[in-house]
């Protein structure tokens, strides 16, 4: 029973100690978590098996690899371009400004990790807005909530459909179609650009 008890205790440290490193930002986040993980290996509350069990799962695989294409358009200039794109497309109005940021927010996010598409995003939207003398507070929060919405339109627009959808497949169910989101996310996600 005591060693139960220290266990939990020490899980629950580390688990504070990562969320304080995670808000904190002293190191990168992906380093964190690896050393979250090799923390619990080393104290033994996860055995070997349990500690890579998550590096044999597809969801954690798909998840990593959005990333990947979103750091590979950021890195290929494609996200330059989105924003000169964005500029053009916007001339002097924050009215079409606002509309093309959210549709193309949303757009790209079905497809990418909504946290991505923002981080890819966000540079070129600060230098739209002040390119036509407006504040970038008045495009980041109604691009964050396109990002979220445009997650609702494909299987990979964020990481909980995928969960949900192999979930449903380990249950014995079948999973969700790539475009079956669609049927709720580009309803609402048509109605918030409209009423932002």
């Amino acid at each position: 029973m005591a060693s139960v008890n220290a266990s939990m205790i020490l899980a629950f440290a580390i688990l504070g100690a990562t969320v304080a490193l995670f808000v904190f930002s002293k190191l990168r986040a992906d380093l964190v978590a690896l050393l979250s993980l090799l923390a619990l290996y080393l104290s033994g509350i996860l055995t070997t098996q349990q500690a890579l069990a998550g590096f044999a799962d597809s969801t954690v695989i798909m998840v990593a690899a959005l990333f990947v294409v979103g750091e590979g358009l950021s890195r290929t200039g494609i996200t330059a371009w989105l924003g000169q794109f964005f500029m053009r497309q916007a001339g002097e109005s924050e009215t079409r400004l606002l509309f093309v940021i959210m549709l193309g927010t949303a757009v790209l996010s079905a497809f990418l990790s909504n946290t991505g598409t923002v981080a890819m995003l966000l540079p070129a939207v600060v230098a739209a807005s002040w390119r036509i003398g407006s504040l970038p507070s008045k495009f980041l929060i109604p691009m964050a909530f396109a990002a979220n919405l445009g997650g609702l339109i494909t299987l990979i627009g964020t990481p909980t459909n995928i969960v949900v959808s192999d979930t449903l497949v380990n249950a014995g169910y079948s999973g969700f179609g790539f475009f079956e989101f669609a049927i709720v996310g580009i309803p609402l996600t048509l109605l918030a650009v409209a009423f932002i």
